[in-house]
């Protein structure tokens, strides 16, 4: 794997490019003046280091980054479902999912202990680093960010090795099994993601972890709800569906 850097390199930027790959076990590459496509042709896809971020450039020229945008909409509207579905705050939530960390931040920002799972290491390294140096004046997003666990590890592994009833809910978003057209943000995350299907040893390892529910999203064509038995929260209009195990008796 390559890293370079953005073409506003200076000795601090190049420095910093150097010393993080060393730490990703990856090759530095002077940038030289090269237009990404050029780069693509000489290094296949290849770390980006900006001034401010660490991003990833897909084969397709896609660039994964990270940016709180979507979670910052979600709490500005007067209602998110996933909140609704949270119950009262605070609580401990595993999200074995993290993706780009949107939902994480989401739920972090009301106050959530969160600790969020990503398997694939590029998506890991841009989003997690992404969590710890973001500047916003946005100061709830900020600290919601800061207090995230972000850890590298497949659920499945994470699961087996906690104690029973470890977190207050689970959650999973697994990738979409369906190509969701509006949603432009996820096509460079695409490429990298983990493509696995939520599974019944999954499930049983959640059912143990967690104390009050597990908590899924899928795309409204998905079978996954009635296939692991969870209760499917119908949102009119909307492409995504949550679905829920209830795993003591308890309001929400």
């Amino acid at each position: 794997m390559i890293i370079t850097t953005s073409l506003r390199e200076n000795e601090s930027l190049i420095a910093r490019a150097q010393e993080l790959a060393s730490e990703l076990g990856a090759d530095y590459q002077p940038r030289r003046k090269l237009s990404l496509s050029k780069c693509l042709e000489r290094f296949g896809p290849f770390y980006l280091l900006y001034k401010d971020r660490l991003s990833f450039v897909n084969a397709d020229a896609s660039e994964l980054t990270f940016h709180p945008d979507t979670a910052v909409l979600r709490l500005k509207a007067p209602h998110d479902a996933l909140i609704s579905l949270l119950g009262q705050s605070p609580k401990s939530i595993l999200d074995t999912t993290m993706g780009l960390a949107s939902d994480s931040l989401v739920m972090a920002a009301v106050r959530n202990r969160v600790t969020a799972l990503e398997s694939q290491e590029v998506i890991f390294q841009v989003v997690s680093r992404g969590l710890a140096t973001y500047q916003t004046d946005n100061k709830q997003i900020e600290k919601a960010m800061r207090s995230i666990k972000a850890v590298k590890s497949d659920s499945l592994t994470f699961l087996k090795s906690q104690t029973d009833h470890s977190f207050d809910i689970i959650y999973a978003d697994p990738m979409f099994s369906e190509t969701i057209k509006e949603s432009e943000n996820l096509n460079a995350i695409k490429p990298l993601a983990n493509g696995s299907r939520l599974t019944r040893e999954w499930l049983d390892e959640a059912k143990r972890v967690g104390r009050e529910r597990i908590i899924i999203k899928a795309h409204f064509r998905d079978s996954v709800f009635e296939e692991l038995g969870f209760e499917r929260q119908v949102r009119p209009n909307q492409k995504l569906h949550y679905g829920v195990m209830e795993l003591i008796d308890t309001e929400y």
